[in-house]
């Protein structure tokens, strides 16, 4: 029972932190991506502060499934990327889960009708049925392959790797000076056959994909 209610409380914490940041709308979930690493770290603390946690919840992909969210919100797919009208929008991530109960508390939010649900995936080839596709970290040595897969496929493509970007995904998320900022390949958006919502553009620097994949830093 003890077990259980913990898993309640921290069910219950995540909810409230993904409703400040993610129900707000992109200005919501933008700011909090903007500002300063600290100035994060503190906020999620705070939430966090009277739970009684049996595993380690990183407040970075508390904020960063909260962002998933946001994408999922001003980012419009080709009719042919559902099955029907109400057929779910699936967010995925492939390789090492860094996210734990945070990316498992969108399942079951709605964005334009749709019923968000979120798996776990190993092989590149099971992202087919992905709409947005988050590569994690671990992935890294494999990226230009993962790339090369889902390009053509009406999949937004998302990650925090260096060069994620400009080696052929969609949205980056990346520091710099210490603050948080959105890469977007438009290029790699409109081969997807995606559209994204002009807000989310204003707010993020563009990048083309390079003519020669660029490599991805091991650090």
């Amino acid at each position: 029972m003890a077990i259980k209610k913990q898993q309640m409380q921290i069910a219950t914490t995540i909810a409230a932190t993904l409703r400040s940041l993610a129900f707000a709308g992109l200005a919501g979930g933008m700011i909090a991506l903007a500002a300063a690493p600290a100035a994060r770290a503190q906020s999620a603390e705070i939430a966090l502060a009277n739970t009684t946690q049996p595993a380690e919840i990183s407040r970075e992909y508390l904020i960063k499934a909260a962002i998933l969210y946001n994408f999922a919100k001003f980012a419009s797919w080709p009719a042919a990327a559902f099955s029907n009208d109400t057929a779910p929008l699936r967010i995925c991530v492939i390789g090492a889960d860094p996210f734990g109960p945070a990316l498992e508390s969108l399942n079951g939010k709605t964005v334009r009708n749709r019923a968000l649900v979120t798996a776990l995936i190993a092989k590149v080839e099971d992202a087919a049925a992905c709409h947005i596709l988050f590569v994690s970290a671990s992935e890294k040595d494999w990226l230009g392959a993962i790339l090369d897969t889902v390009s053509a496929l009406p999949i937004l493509t998302v990650a925090d790797i260096n060069q994620f970007a400009n080696s052929g995904g969609i949205i980056a998320l990346k520091e710099v000076d210490d603050r948080s900022r959105i890469e977007v390949n438009i290029g790699a958006a409109n081969l997807a056959g995606l559209k994204l919502s002009s807000k989310l553009l204003r707010l993020a620097d563009t990048v083309g994909t390079q003519t020669a994949r660029t490599p991805v830093s091991t650090k």
